[in-house]
């Protein structure tokens, strides 16, 4: 069940959306995570910073004395913004000075201890507390007992206190929150208007005259020749459009031109339909006198002897009578249609049987007959009774080029080869030629040599080579008829594999 439109213009905009949504996504997550990680890096450093400063100040008014401007100094900080935690306590955890006078004498919190407790640098590093339910960076460090210190102190003392110092997150948090949820919303409404522009640019400049090429060469399978594409533009769909314009005229030109000479054949297959019906029936009619006179003549030049010259005079005429006889068989066999009764056989063996009855009569014992037949040829559908009239007729034109003895190769191809450029689909047909090495045809009767009654031989009827084709086109086959490099005359004829 298709659920998504297929159209171009659908698939191009879902896939710029998906393009936008994936850069602009990445981009705007690795800006964000950039602000968070610059907030995190910068309330660290403010800790630090605080926590020092506090440090250095705390020494400096015990060493002057004044002890207790330190209680006023953590009220003024720790009132600021953002500070949550300033306090000072001592190596039990107890709580000396805070901002908070409420915690002064409790425990610290135990986050802060253990810190503190922990061998090496660790412990004047920032981390991170969620003690207060938002992270803050807290920072603990110990004020060592200095030689200028041990006036009031005594020196076996090595920590006088814990400086305790936590700076809240809980602003700067709602700043990246605020921050992310500004971020998502561009974010957003960037998509949204540049898919919408890519859909509106996508639509006017590719869509819809994509969409009108497509309506157009519709019509024009359809039949209607008489459509234009509308693109006035000058990009590359515009010359297309262009193109496909003259393509459509010219293909209307051919079209009138093909129906023209459609309208011209048709009266001509009409006329010659009438032609052929007639002198079908004015054959018919004259055959069975003919066959009278011929009986007559036979009895006439019975009653002359041998030599006379009217005995000579009547075999004249009887050779006469047997070529109208010829005639007006070839003619009757020409006009009737017989449907061909297709059967699987090897053309190999057609051919092989038509030499052999070529070889029984006089130029054919004449003749010195190659055979190259392909062993691959396949079987393929056909009427082996009309090929082997094909053949016959073209072996017997091939012997009459030269009666007194001529070469005649026939060769069979399994696959039509590659020299036969203008057949398309070559392993498509199976081929056969026959070639003489007479004196070949010329140049201007190539193109006349299938039409019915041309011919050049004195007896020929010029049907022979009319029906040969006639049963290659029953056959979906076809001939052509060429000369050779040297000399003679080449015939190839084309047969399907398979019935087209």
């Amino acid at each position: 069940m298709r659920i998504l439109p297929r159209s171009l213009f659908f698939r191009m905009s879902l896939a710029i959306s998906i393009s936008l949504v994936v850069v602009f996504g990445t981009s705007s997550y690795l800006m964000y995570r950039i602000q968070s990680d610059q907030a995190i890096e910068a309330t660290k450093l403010q800790a630090q910073i605080l926590t020092r400063a506090l440090k250095n100040t705390i020494r400096i008014g015990m060493e002057s004395g004044h002890a207790n401007s330190l209680i006023s100094i953590f009220h003024t900080v720790g009132a600021l913004p953002g500070v949550e935690k300033m306090r000072v306590f001592n190596d039990d955890g107890v709580i000396l000075y805070s901002a908070k006078l409420s915690e002064i004498g409790k425990l610290t919190d135990e986050l802060d201890y253990d810190t503190y407790r922990k061998p090496g640098p660790d412990r004047s590093t920032p981390f991170a507390s969620t003690s207060t339910g938002h992270r803050s960076f807290c920072m603990v460090e110990p004020i060592e007992n200095q030689p200028s210190c041990r006036r009031c102190h005594p020196a076996g003392r090595e920590v006088l206190g814990i400086l305790d110092v936590c700076l809240s997150m809980e602003e700067t948090e709602k700043k990246i929150e605020s921050n992310r949820l500004i971020l998502l919303s561009f974010t957003g409404l960037a998509i949204l208007l540049t898919s919408l522009l890519n859909s509106i640019m996508l639509k006017r400049f590719v869509s819809t005259p994509v969409s009108r090429l497509v309506d157009t060469m519709m019509s024009v399978e359809a039949g209607h020749l008489d459509v234009k594409v509308d693109l006035q533009s000058g990009d590359e769909l515009g010359r297309l459009g262009s193109s496909f314009n003259e393509m459509i005229r010219k293909l209307a030109e051919a079209q009138a031109e093909i129906e023209r000479f459609h309208h011209r054949q048709l009266v001509r297959a009409d006329r010659l339909a009438s032609l052929g019906e007639m002198a079908a029936g004015i054959a018919h009619e004259i055959k069975n006198p003919l066959a009278g006179i011929y009986g007559a003549a036979q009895v006439l030049a019975r009653e002359f002897p041998e030599g006379d010259v009217k005995r000579e005079i009547v075999e004249e005429m009887m050779v006469l009578i047997k070529r109208l006889d010829n005639t007006i068989r070839d003619m009757l066999n020409f006009s009737r249609y017989t449907e061909p009764r297709f059967a699987p056989g090897n053309l190999n063996d057609v051919i092989d049987k038509v030499l052999f009855l070529v070889q029984q009569i006089r130029e054919g014992k004449r003749a010195k007959i190659v055979r190259d037949f392909d062993p691959a040829m396949p079987e393929i559908e056909m009427d082996a009774e009309q090929l082997k009239q094909v053949f016959l007729n073209l072996a017997l034109n091939a012997l009459q080029a030269n009666p007194d003895g001529c070469t005649l190769t026939v060769r069979t191809y399994s696959e039509v080869p590659a020299e036969f450029e203008d057949i398309k689909h070559r392993n498509r047909f199976v081929m056969a030629s026959i070639a003489d090495d007479g004196p070949g045809i010329p140049a201007d009767r190539l193109g006349k040599i299938f039409q019915p009654f041309f011919t050049t031989k004195e007896n020929g009827t010029g049907l022979g080579l009319s029906m040969t084709r006639k049963i290659l086109d029953m056959h979906d086959g076809r001939i052509s008829a060429a000369n050779g490099p040297e000399r003679g005359a080449v015939f190839s004829v084309f047969l399907p594999k398979e019935k087209l």
